[in-house]
């Protein structure tokens, strides 16, 4: 093989191997709260890892809800389950449960690989669940996921480890303003939205 032929096949195997391109989703997910979803530019961003921060009752799993009411209308969503989700409950929120799947997983490690398997599937616009403690790599590698698939990996967790705090792509911090309202930080843009109910 000659030098010219070399080359060709050289350049021929660059092309093939060059990294593809990333997905941005523009897509919005909406969350039936409308100041919420003014604060965020039309909703939760699709494709990413979005945390619901703040002490227990403070709200997180009120707007966990809302968000899988809104999503359900048109698609299907998950919720990975440690014990804490009554359907019920969703659907006197307005979940449509028909749409929705609950994968039941304690351990850190299942609910790890519950969420990796439903954001793969592609199947899912919605994957909520309790935040796990994870090492590092594996917070980064389920954003990474829920990117490329356009998935909103939406996790509820009081004050976060650091580990799923670095790979969060949006945080927000829930804090309960008086018995029918809720204060909310948007962190990454530095924003304090008050939320009726």
């Amino acid at each position: 093989m000659g030098l010219p032929a070399r080359r060709a096949a050289f350049e021929e195997l660059k092309e093939r191997l060059r990294p593809t391109v990333m997905p941005v989703w523009q897509e919005r997910l909406p969350s039936a709260i409308p100041d919420l979803d003014r604060a965020l530019g039309g909703g939760f961003p699709k494709g990413t890892l979005t945390t619901l921060e703040g002490p227990l009752s403070s709200g997180r799993w009120t707007i966990a809800t809302r968000l899988l009411a809104a999503w359900t209308r048109r698609g299907l969503a998950a919720v990975v389950d440690g014990g804490r989700v009554y359907p019920p409950d969703l659907a006197a929120a307005g979940v449509h449960l028909q749409r929705l799947l609950v994968v039941p997983a304690s351990d850190p490690i299942a609910v790890a690989r519950a969420a990796d398997a439903l954001l793969r599937s592609r199947a899912c616009g919605v994957v909520a669940l309790d935040a796990p403690l994870l090492r590092s790599a594996i917070w980064s590698r389920l954003a990474g996921i829920a990117h490329r698939n356009g998935a909103l990996l939406l996790v509820v967790t009081q004050p976060p480890p650091p580990e799923l705090a670095a790979a969060a792509h949006l945080r927000l911090r829930c804090e309960r303003a008086f018995p029918s309202a809720l204060c909310l930080h948007v962190r990454n843009e530095n924003v304090r939205v008050p939320c009726s109910l």
